[in-house]
């Protein structure tokens, strides 16, 4: 085979039958454009880590080329380029350095402060709305209606289905659907337990103090 048939089974092949994917990856940093002169899409945006030296992608064969290279099957690496190309390397097996165990718990931990910390921002900007206040209120009262008459885990739970409900509607073009205003809802369907989660002890203790009573008598 000449040189000049390899290259256009090659070009035929990547166009064609092209199956390996870069995948994303924890320790990517960065994302490669497609290049200026490529304007027919066939070049997708490569994720890559960057350490200002090297780049490192990786790829995630499919089932049949697993099952290939399982039967001696031979990866070729294409670059684009003119006469020559920069120096790379493969590798089939994990290339970062996975940090120590406690690194990686203080790492989780900020992550989880963080996100609590960005949650909490969130709440207390949307508690400055007062329709944030109204859906408080009104699964506060819900709530505590519900769970005078049945008990605390029923208000709790009607209260915050009351606000799910909500906005389900809203999603069927009756107003705008909105995260806060469900979490508001349940919000307050959950302070109400307090309420009646102490009422109900109280009618619960009064029964019991009544059957002691009747059976003094």
């Amino acid at each position: 085979m000449h040189y000049s048939d390899a290259r256009l089974n090659f070009v035929e092949s990547f166009q064609n039958i092209y199956h390996m994917k870069p995948i994303d990856f924890p320790q990517a940093s960065k994302t490669l454009g497609s290049p200026a002169d490529i304007l027919d899409g066939s070049c997708d945006p490569l994720i890559v880590f960057s350490d200002g030296k090297q780049c490192v992608s990786k790829w995630k064969p499919t089932f049949w080329e697993r099952i290939k290279i399982l039967f001696g099957q031979n990866i070729y690496l294409g670059v684009r380029s003119g006469g020559t190309q920069p120096p790379v390397w493969m590798a089939a097996e994990e290339v970062f350095q996975k940090p120590p165990f406690f690194s990686r718990v203080r790492d989780f931990g900020r992550k989880v402060i963080n996100y609590i910390t960005e949650v909490e921002k969130s709440v207390w900007e949307a508690a400055k709305q007062p329709d944030k206040r109204k859906h408080f209120i009104v699964g506060f009262i819900i709530a505590v209606l519900v769970g005078f008459l049945t008990d605390w885990i029923v208000g709790w739970f009607v209260g915050s289905m009351a606000g799910a409900m909500k906005e389900w509607w809203d999603s069927k073009g009756h107003g705008t659907v909105e995260l806060m205003d469900f979490v508001f809802t349940s919000m307050g369907s959950f302070f109400a337990v307090v309420v009646t989660w102490w009422f109900n002890l109280e009618n619960i203790t009064r029964h019991f103090n009544l059957m002691a009573w009747q059976n003094l008598m």
